[in-house]
């Protein structure tokens, strides 16, 4: 039998910092850490590039950072692989990004998920445990992070280069597919999601562990295989006012035995009237599996899932539709009065089919790419 622990977003900043300087391992993952350190291996996902010097880079958002000793926490707590294919990799750019894998390096910890080009980020984890090969393969949606041909950074989330890495690496091996994706703060997988990580399975992947949402999202057994649509965060302080949701999460404990994938949830609470991350008590635990479970069963029902996103959009309309038609501040707090006075149904109509066709879509990447680069 062997045992995989995977772990959502972990961000070394705030009160935490300093137990990850000290490399403090108790003092960050408390009573989580016998379930880490005993498994076989070990993943988490580093949500931030750590540097000597923060050289941020401009981007919608906020951009994160942390001090290059942090990674200390890491080694204390005996974490083997950190995931580095997520939207924050490359906040601190080539540079950050670049000293950020030769630390992990000199730590002796490997990395997953991110490369100096795309070709070295596409490569998958690979280790040999009691006889048995697993694969950990990590993608992350296209956000400002994501690597080319000449540049660092994560591994874009990309269905044929998916299916390229199963068809050259599984083999006879157990293959694990990392997705860090998802609407952050909407407690269910969007309807894309569950199909795109349905057919990852139909395809081979013997799990799929998805994170970034900064709450926890319910799992799912398909086709005998765990599919889990949510971590929530590991270790990660709130850098506003967030909810509660925030602060909950679970490990997956994946054990492999017989080539089949076994998944355990292993739920917590982080950075909440406490310093680093606990488990729940047997009450909270109780209440937040049966929450779990309630959502599991709703997620198996499709038109439940497209109402609840449906509903959802329709609430962010006039905030994407501010995005989509670049309003300044003044035009976003008028954008409920405005909106259909600025721009007409034709108008409207345009902008679907240059965010829908797929064509399009291609032809918009490489003018603001070609744009960001030359600039």
């Amino acid at each position: 039998m062997i045992t995989v622990v995977i772990g959502g977003d972990i961000y070394p900043s705030g009160n935490i910092q300093k137990p990850f300087i000290d490399g403090n391992a108790e003092e960050i993952f408390h009573d989580l850490l016998d379930d880490i350190t005993s498994a076989d291996l070990s993943v988490v996902n580093l949500e931030a590039p750590i540097v000597s010097k923060e050289t941020p880079i401009k981007k919608p958002g906020g951009t994160l950072g942390a001090p290059i000793n942090t990674i200390n926490g890491f080694i204390a707590a005996r974490w083997n692989v950190l995931n580095l294919a997520n939207n924050h990799s490359f906040d601190q750019g080539v540079q950050g990004l670049l000293e950020t894998f030769r630390t992990i390096k000199k730590a002796g910890l490997s990395y997953v998920g991110a490369g100096a080009n795309i070709e070295e980020a596409q490569k998958p984890f690979i280790k040999e445990i009691n006889g048995e090969r697993i694969i950990i393969y990590s993608m992350a949606e296209r956000e400002f992070s994501v690597a080319d041909e000449n540049m660092p950074g994560a591994n874009p989330l990309d269905i044929i280069n998916f299916l390229d890495a199963v068809q050259k690496y599984k083999k006879n091996g157990i293959f694990i597919a990392l997705v860090h994706g998802g609407k952050e703060y909407y407690p269910y997988p969007t309807p894309e999601m569950v199909r795109r990580c349905r057919f990852m399975v139909d395809a081979g992947a013997d799990a799929v562990v998805c994170c970034h949402t900064h709450c926890p999202l319910p799992w799912e057994i398909y086709a005998n295989r765990p599919i889990i649509y949510g971590l929530g965060n590991l270790v990660f302080e709130p850098l506003h006012e967030t909810l509660s949701s925030w602060h909950e999460g679970y490990l997956a404990r994946l054990t492999v035995e017989n080539r089949r994938v076994h998944f355990e949830p292993i739920p917590y609470l982080q950075s909440k009237a406490i310093t680093g991350v606990r488990k729940m008590d047997d009450t909270s635990r109780q209440s937040f599996l049966d929450d779990m479970e309630k959502k599991n069963i709703q997620i198996k029902d499709s038109i439940f899932l497209k109402d609840q996103w449906v509903q959802y959009c329709r609430q962010q309309k006039d905030s994407y539709f501010s995005m989509l038609f670049g309003y300044n501040k003044i035009m976003s707090k008028l954008r409920h009065l405005l909106l259909h006075f600025l721009h007409s149904k034709d108008e409207r109509q345009r902008a679907l089919l240059l965010v829908q066709c797929e064509t399009h879509q291609e032809i918009l990447n490489t003018i603001f790419k070609d744009e960001r680069v030359t600039r």
